[in-house]
């Protein structure tokens, strides 16, 4: 006799099996299980095997017809090394009713849902306001060069000594600067022989924005145009529409309302005469004077 050396192999698990073997482990109780895992829905019906963690598909017992564990393994199908599970073949009793079963399930999930987290939206931060230190200064020109260094000068050259009461040396006084009227002096000169060339990049930038202004205007204006075109067309066939809509309907109307009434009838309803009934038959109007003649 020879012995096979194969590792064995999990198997795939039945849904329905025919073996009347039963586990000698006690039976599990429905009720003393979590909702979340049972599944009793007909033709479905599942259970999480407490030893081994996974689904497995609950059978009819082929002698008592009693709800039990299908034979499984403890590791997925085709795993090498597997081993059978222990609660292989155990009854499970059933215990609850079903519309009891569905109630709680159906509470459980709506408790779940209300103790989802909701979505945090951030608060959007306010921007902070940049110091005046960190603003980027404007370009200087000439125009400001020279306002800096003729208010430098008249503060400069009015400055005295508190002790002497008399001008100081170090103040700007006639042809001689201080150190900070020099540089504002050089800064003004330097801007003053850059002032031409500034003032021509300036007029060139005007004249190239009025040269593009009408080109621009005239495209508004077309992208304007096209607009209004695109909603008069929506407009017509809004118009169409609602032409076809009220020929469509009175179409319908008219068979309602019947042919017209010849002129000359009588209304519905009225109680008609003797003469109107010898004037509608010309016969019986001439029977009586045929028996006086007689």
């Amino acid at each position: 006799m020879t012995t096979s050396t194969a590792a064995p192999i999990a198997r795939r698990r039945n849904r329905r099996t025919r073996t009347s073997n039963v586990s000698c482990l006690p039976a599990l109780l429905v009720s003393q299980l979590p909702l979340t895992s049972v599944e009793l829905t007909h033709r479905a019906e599942h259970l999480v095997c407490p030893a081994c963690k996974t689904w497995c598909p609950l059978t009819l017992n082929k002698g008592s017809r009693e709800w039990k564990l299908v034979p499984h393994h403890t590791a997925p199908a085709g795993t090498p090394g597997s081993r059978r599970c222990p609660n292989s073949n155990r009854l499970v009793v059933v215990d609850v009713k079903l519309a009891r079963w569905q109630q709680k399930r159906f509470e459980a999930s709506a408790d779940v849902a209300a103790r989802r987290p909701t979505t945090v939206l951030k608060k959007v931060k306010t921007p902070v306001v940049p110091a005046i230190t960190q603003l980027t200064p404007a370009a200087p020109t000439a125009d400001t060069a020279r306002a800096a260094y003729y208010a430098h000068r008249d503060r400069c050259a009015g400055r005295k000594d508190h002790t002497t009461r008399e001008a100081s040396t170090t103040g700007c006084s006639g042809a001689r600067l201080c150190i900070d009227g020099a540089r504002l002096y050089a800064t003004y000169m330097q801007l003053l022989g850059q002032e031409p060339e500034r003032r021509a990049a300036q007029a060139r930038a005007e004249q190239e924005q009025r040269t593009a202004e009408p080109e621009q205007a005239k495209k508004r204006l077309q992208r304007r145009a096209d607009e209004w075109s695109a909603a008069h067309v929506d407009a017509l066939i809004e118009k169409r529409r609602w032409a076809q809509l009220e020929h469509f309907t009175g179409d319908l109307v008219e068979p309602i309302r019947g042919a017209a009434v010849p002129k000359g009838a009588r209304p519905i309803g009225t109680v008609r005469s003797a003469d109107d009934v010898l004037d509608e038959n010309p016969i019986r109007k001439n029977q009586p004077q045929q028996q006086l003649s007689a």
